[in-house]
């Protein structure tokens, strides 16, 4: 292969008068000389017409605008870019400095940029080497700066970074739990600066008002706020680490858990971006409206739903008191059936890999564990936290216990909540309990799907 050869290389700051011989037939003996070299002394002899019409070739080929400045442009097998750069001489070596690339780089700005080097060098400085350390001194800077920054700083960015863009209310939830108990106490502090102690501090201020599920939820965000700050270079450790939910809050009680308005509006939001199937979703969302066991709505059939009364029979076998239980569906719970229609075809509403098999128990009840934790597990899926909300971790069970809470709040009569869960008791509540109601439930369970469906939108 022949190459394009130079003679007689002058300084690139010589006087431009001077012409290259450039030989066309001789085989390139310059060892750094592998392109096509179109070789052009006076300055200033590129225009942007020239490189917006030029294509990349099958070869590297390097342009000379004079005065030191070369555009190199790289074969089509590299991308055929044109790259500026400025050709010198220092301390006896030869240097190229970087001028930009074409064309977020103008041939106006490219030559401006080489003025300039060529000026450093002149003054005996390498313009090369200056930007190096430059580039360390602004790096230097900037991480000084981001050490520097206060809890509150450090929040504004997680909540800039990632709250804003992963959290479907933008982190409204977060931020204020943390204005709430995190940054009255330790916000002005510099992160850097931060301990165990100092963590402590604002988990015993919110243990002085017995809110222990709230000092759990509290240490997750924190630790999830440092753990981003060590991302980005703010903080060197995190000061949550050492500190688990057992000696912060303790153990939580199951029975005290239920979803707010709030909470339910969240999740509702959320469930759409947590990875979870489709028919996952809508099976959380029917348990939330039927305020059924997990075990039942995984051990159900289609036989069992009557779409002509919009109702669904759990046989007595398959409920927890062996009896027999009647639930009316709202229009928000057959909305979440007919995307569960779309699921495995079989017997079941939740139908196993297998034909004619149900759903492992385990299946459903993981799916959303791994996504209400606060910290991941090995070999799981990847949206930790996803299904978390502002009042901590929660179980399917507790959407059970949220229908009866929030059903409460709807004014429905205590005795009808009892019976829409198939609860029956001794005594004189048990009285009542034996009735069976069944038009005050249909209508309880009414009030609670449009309740749902309002705080789905």
């Amino acid at each position: 292969m022949r190459f394009t050869e130079f003679q007689a290389l002058p300084p690139p700051d010589r006087t431009a008068n001077r012409t290259a011989k450039i030989n066309f037939a001789t085989p390139c003996t310059n060892a750094w000389v592998t392109q096509t070299i179109i070789y052009l002394m006076a300055e200033n002899k590129l225009t942007d017409r020239h490189l917006r019409n030029l294509k990349p070739a099958l070869d590297e080929q390097l342009l000379g605008d004079g005065g030191g400045l070369w555009v190199r442009v790289l074969p089509i097998s590299k991308g055929g870019s044109l790259n500026f750069y400025y050709r010198f001489q220092f301390s006896g070596k030869e240097r190229r400095f970087n001028c930009g690339s074409y064309p977020d780089t103008t041939l106006a700005q490219a030559r401006e940029k080489r003025n300039i080097a060529r000026a450093l060098v002149k003054s005996g400085i390498d313009p090369v080497a200056k930007e190096e350390n430059d580039r360390i001194a602004r790096s230097t800077a900037q991480a000084m700066e981001r050490m520097e920054k206060t809890v509150k700083d450090l929040f504004e960015d997680w909540e800039r970074v990632y709250l804003s863009a992963h959290r479907k209310d933008g982190g409204t939830a977060v931020k204020a739990a943390v204005e709430r108990d995190v940054l009255p106490v330790i916000g002005s502090m510099k992160a850097k600066d931060v301990r165990l102690p100092h963590v402590v501090q604002v988990i015993d201020r919110i243990l002085e008002r017995k809110a222990r599920r709230t000092a759990n939820m509290v240490l997750s965000l924190m630790r999830q706020m440092f753990r981003h700050g060590l991302g980005r270079g703010i903080v060197e450790t995190d000061p949550t680490l050492a500190l688990s939910k057992k000696q912060a809050g303790g153990k939580e009680t199951p029975v005290d858990r239920n979803l707010n308005h709030d909470e339910i509006k969240d999740l509702s939001h959320k469930l759409g971006n947590c990875g979870l199937h489709v028919t996952m979703q809508a099976s959380i969302r029917f348990l939330l409206a039927t305020g059924a066991r997990i075990g039942e709505l995984l051990k159900a059939r289609w036989a069992d739903i009557d779409s002509k009364d919009k109702t669904w029979t759990i046989p007595a076998e398959n409920s927890k008191n062996s009896r027999q239980h009647l639930i009316h569906l709202s229009a928000y719970a057959r909305k979440q059936l007919e995307v569960l229609k779309s699921g495995r075809p079989g017997p079941y509403l939740l139908n196993g890999m297998k034909p004619g098999t149900l759903m492992s128990d385990k299946s459903l009840s993981k799916a959303i564990r791994d996504r209400i934790r606060s910290e991941p597990l090995q070999r799981r899926t990847a949206q930790t936290g996803k299904l978390l909300l502002a009042g901590g971790e929660w179980s399917p069970h507790d959407l059970r216990r949220t229908m009866a809470s929030r059903m409460g709040d709807l004014g429905i009569e205590p005795h009808i909540i009892e019976r829409c869960l198939n609860h029956i008791q001794q005594g004189i509540v048990g009285v009542y309990q034996r009735q069976e109601y069944l038009a005050e439930r249909k209508a309880a369970f009414e009030k609670w799907g449009r309740k749902l469906a309002s705080l789905s939108r």
